[in-house]
């Protein structure tokens, strides 16, 4: 007798049942639902973290306060210098801290507009390019302060360069550069000037994109050469005002939220916009291709030729991402290469181990570095950079990219350009305007350094992974020397090779074996070595005192950040730990595990979502419809029921004809009380059909009971008839397509006993053992953390 614990996980739900198994029967035990909300917000058919709103009131409610210290900074300055009206520190800091705003009577006046005797802040902005003031006027000196004013309410948020990017980043660009061109078409080369103009012919000024540097700045430089004010007011204070007014905060660093490298644990994974991580991509993808020529007799890696012919692909600004297609091209004749697993490519004379319409990805921050720099960029590099004495060629190379990954602004990464790396005007202008990928590797960049030399020579990434290491392992003296290191690393690859083609052990036992017998590595140093399968292991389990059992710990990770999964997770260790506290379960019951795929994946909820909701419309239409006719044709109401929706989608799909006697159908003929036609199997059940849409037709009642029958249409006398009525489907919908394949073959019936598809689960059978906590593996981490409690015995996909 066996007990068995079977899980159904959901989006939102938790079903489970335990029951006994005997050779016979099954006895249940215990059964329950857990329902819970998902872990994430849907409005609306649109998925969000159920922070979003809260977070995004609490980021308004900052960025006001923000605004306002801004404007406070400006008023102390301005105050200080008899640029306003005089305002106490007490006030100031009444509102801000108090949010009481300063109601003094001056202040006030300062800030009020009249449009006859153009007192308004546009006027003032106007005057201050084009007219000296007289600064030792109180007056004038309010004039310029209100312009300032009025500036750092107007000013903006600062885009950072590395962000920008996507359709809103194209509309604001698109916008300022609209606003630029009707500035120079007015013949105005000051936003202030433009506006003015704007204002005094009544015409609307906000909801304009502007620019910060380009438009307001330029003004504020163009107020202080006019009035001159490092003289009149000092640098100090012209330097401060522009500060209060620019100056933005840095935007809070994130990298405390980047995940862990399996590898080296206690380094954070690479940005994939490294060029060391691009090389390391683009030699994983390179490595593992293999073509069969109509020399070879097997698909075979690519030869040094082919993998330089095909390497400047990766190469283009233009292309982040482009087809396998594309390396086909170069290394087979047109229209003579295919995918060998594919039945309609297998004569082709020349094949490949991916489908052509795989998406690769290419090297574009490297691609834009040869842009600036030519084909040897990392050498024009060394011979230019500044400060590049006493430094490798890598640390070279990692500088730069950090200049173009933590600068935020392009004026002064092309100021860095210039300075540093020698560069002309139009040059800085290209290197500043280099884009970066936002995402992150899955390792970190310590770790792809050491893999990066193996996968160089042209080993698959399972093979570069294991020897990326060997640093760490092998006797210091002997690695030191470089020749000795070559020398070692030539005699591990071909007794690799070796491993691959005649010996019966594991590639890695063998590889362990060789280095323990050549180099008398140790048991310890070997343990370092890397391994592909190495994943990020949830906690182990915990004996507690308190029930005196074992219970599964949290199951929150780096590596799964998805909030639906992490609820589902949660509420699976919820319950486990409880049946294992009421002793429901133990070390010997069998665990069956049902898990939605769809958790981790939202574009595929978000298309069930929308396969539902067409379905549900097209259905509800399809309702209205049957209402209005059948109430035109018979003068009578009804209502639809779910047998009747399905015939009228057939009487549609079959343009109103009985595909088996030609007759015309209305709609009355087959809803109501006696129908004249019926729902028919095309194939029938008692052969192996379904009662799929694909395989239903709309056939005259008394041709159904009479004629047809447990007949296939092959087997009719009016096949030929049948086939002429449905020449249409052919060029029909997939639906109509597929159902005439069935009508025209149906002499070669088969019962497709389909899986479970994707959308829905995989079952896993899993056994209980003794605990031993989480073991490596490469599968779903559902599986993985119930690892820390479980060893797979013998899973089996059903």
């Amino acid at each position: 007798m066996t007990k068995i614990l079977g899980i159904d996980t959901g989006t939102n739900s938790l079903g489970w049942a335990i029951v006994d198994k005997t050779a016979d029967n099954y006895n249940l035990l215990d059964k329950g639902v857990n329902i819970f909300q998902e872990g994430v917000k849907i409005e609306k058919g649109i998925e969000s973290s159920k922070a979003a709103e809260r977070t995004e009131h609490r980021a308004t409610r900052v960025r006001y306060y923000r605004i306002k210290l801004r404007k406070i900074r400006l008023l102390r300055i301005l105050s200080d210098n008899h640029l306003c009206p005089p305002l106490s520190q007490e006030e100031l800091s009444t509102w801000r801290l108090k949010k009481v705003y300063p109601k003094n009577e001056l202040f006030m006046q300062w800030q009020r507009t009249d449009d006859d005797t153009e007192k308004t802040p546009y006027a003032y902005r106007h005057k201050c390019i084009h007219e000296k003031l007289d600064l030792s006027d109180v007056t004038d000196r309010y004039i310029l302060g209100r312009a300032f004013y009025h500036i750092i309410q107007r000013r903006g948020f600062l885009s950072n360069r590395k962000e920008q990017g996507g359709e809103d980043s194209g509309k604001v660009k698109e916008g300022i550069s609209t606003l630029t061109h009707e500035m120079n078409e007015a013949g105005y080369e000051y936003l202030g000037d433009y506006f003015y103009a704007l204002y005094n012919k009544g015409e609307k000024i906000r909801k304009h994109y502007t620019a910060r540097n380009e438009h307001f700045l330029s003004e504020f430089k163009a107020i202080c050469e006019k009035q001159d004010l490092e003289k009149e007011l000092g640098s100090e204070v012209v330097r401060n005002i522009e500060k209060a007014i620019f100056d933005q905060r840095p935007l809070k660093s994130q990298k405390g939220q980047v995940g862990k490298c399996v590898f080296e644990k206690n380094k954070t994974k690479c940005p994939s916009s490294h060029p060391m991580y691009e090389e390391f991509r683009m030699l994983t993808f390179i490595n593992n291709i293999k073509i069969k020529t109509p020399n070879d007799d097997v698909l075979r890696p690519l030869n040094t030729g082919e993998r330089e012919k095909i390497m400047p692909l990766f190469f283009r600004k233009s292309k982040k991402q482009f087809d396998f297609e594309d390396i086909t091209k170069k290394l087979a004749p047109k229209k003579m290469y295919g995918f060998y697993k594919k039945e309609e490519d297998a004569e082709m004379p020349f094949l490949f181990n991916y489908p052509m319409d795989t998406s690769v990805s290419g090297c574009p921050v490297t691609a834009a570095l040869k842009d600036v720099f030519g084909d040897d960029w990392i050498t024009a590099i060394c011979e230019t950079y500044t400060l590049g004495e006493g430094k490798s060629r890598f640390d070279i190379v990692n500088d730069i990219w950090h200049a173009l990954y933590f600068y935020s602004d392009k004026d002064k990464l092309a100021e860095f350009a210039i300075n540093r790396l020698q560069l002309s005007e139009d040059e800085a202008k290209i290197f500043s305007e280099i884009s970066l990928p936002a995402d992150y590797a899955s390792l970190s960049l310590k770790a792809i350094c050491k893999i990066l030399p193996y996968l160089r020579r042209g080993l698959i990434y399972s093979h570069a992974v294991f020897l990326g290491n060997l640093c760490e392992v092998m006797p210091k003296y002997e690695w030191s020397i470089k020749e000795m290191r070559e020398t070692i690393i030539d005699n591990i690859i071909m007794e690799m090779d070796k491993c691959d083609t005649k010996d019966k052990r594991t590639f890695e036992v063998c590889i362990k074996d060789y280095l323990k017998g050549q180099y008398n590595v140790s048991d310890n140093s070997l343990k370092k070595l890397y391994h592909p399968s190495m994943i990020e292991t949830y906690p182990r389990v915990q004996y507690t005192n308190e029930h005196g059992v074992y219970q599964l710990g949290s199951p929150r990770i780096d590596s799964v950040r998805n909030p639906m999964a992490m609820r589902s997770m949660f509420r699976l260790r919820k319950l486990v730990n409880r049946l294992l506290v009421e002793g429901k379960i133990d070390q010997n019951t069998e665990v069956h595990i049902e898990f939605a795929r769809e958790l981790n994946d939202a574009n595929k909820r978000n298309a069930i979502a929308l396969f539902v909701k067409e379905n549900q419309s097209a259905n509800d239409e399809a309702r209205k419809q049957i209402i209005t006719l059948f109430k035109k044709e018979t003068g009578t109401d009804i209502e639809p029921t779910d047998k009747d929706i399905l015939k009228y989608v057939l009487w549609e799909e079959q343009n109103h004809i009985c595909l088996y006697t030609g007759k015309q159908i209305r709609i009355s003929d087959f809803i109501g009380a006696n129908p004249k036609f019926d729902i028919e199997h095309t194939i029938p059940r008692s052969v192996g059909g379904d009662s799929t849409k694909m395989n239903l037709t709309l056939c005259d009642s008394r041709f159904n009971r009479e004629v047809k029958k447990t007949k296939l249409p092959v087997e009719l006398p009016n096949h030929d008839e049948i086939m002429e009525r449905i020449k249409e489907w052919k060029r029909s919908t997939s639906c109509l397509t597929f159902k005439y394949a069935k009508i025209r073959n149906c002499q070669k019936v088969r019962q497709q006993k389909s899986r479970r598809t994707q959308l829905f689960v995989n079952v896993i059978c899993w056994n209980f053992v003794v605990i031993i906590g989480a073991v490596s593996t490469s599968v779903s981490q559902w599986k993985v953390y119930l690892k820390a409690l479980v060893v797979v015995k013998a899973p089996t996909l059903v």
